[in-house]
């Protein structure tokens, strides 16, 4: 009798906790990932002038071997700046160098793909689809969340306060101000011939990687 009534009870917890995980392991990270990326777009936005950088968000381009997906892209008469955002917490290792760095949080560790080689397939990509030369285009690795780098990062590798002082910076004129809004043109129309066959295949490939780095990492 008391098997029967606490018997509802164990299902709905273990519903419960499989609920959880598949939240944890497929929606969470897409969650964490579209709060990141907004918040960059709210900041270029707000603190950059949108007639000198102009914006073009969450852009997929053909590849070789497939797609490539770039969270922000920020074309201006200073270079076309290529953003990768990452959203972590605890602490960062890494080396431009390394093909993964660390992330620790307490005791556990996970590793990640270096996002500068990831960014620098994006810069390449931009280069060869536009026949833009690789040298205008700026790679910026950016880390949103409450994350503290743990070793010395190159100067593109910077937490999201410091970003905008970052494309601030580059103050020397290196493309003419009536190419701008071709190249942004340019560039949304390599990103219009993405099918959406390519964009699911693109987002299934994400999701295996994830899956994969949270059984093995």
């Amino acid at each position: 009798m008391m098997l029967a009534k606490i018997l509802p009870w164990i299902f709905l917890f273990g519903l419960i906790s499989i609920l959880g995980a598949i939240f944890k392991l497929f929606f969470l990270p897409k969650i964490k990932g579209w709060l990141g990326e907004a918040s960059i777009n709210f900041w270029i936005r707000k603190r950059l002038d949108n007639t000198v950088y102009h914006l073009i968000p969450d852009v997929m381009l053909p590849t070789s071997d497939g797609t490539t997906q770039i969270d922000h892209v920020i074309v201006s008469r200073y270079g076309i700046f290529v953003l990768e955002t990452k959203t972590y917490k605890g602490w960062i290792y890494g080396d431009e160098r390394e093909a993964q760095w660390t992330q620790v949080i307490y005791r556990r560790k996970e590793r990640f793909q270096n996002p500068l080689r990831q960014n620098y397939k994006h810069t390449k990509t931009l280069s060869d689809l536009t026949g833009i030369p690789h040298e205008y285009f700026k790679s910026l690795v950016v880390f949103v969340g409450d994350c503290e780098f743990k070793t010395e990062m190159p100067a593109n590798v910077v937490h999201i306060r410091n970003f905008i002082k970052h494309i601030r910076n580059h103050q020397t004129p290196i493309i003419k101000d009536e190419q701008v809004p071709k190249i942004v043109t340019t560039i949304q129309e390599w990103a219009s011939t993405v099918t959406n066959a390519q964009k699911s295949r693109h987002i299934a490939h994400v999701h295996e990687n994830k899956r994969f780095n949270a059984k093995y990492h």
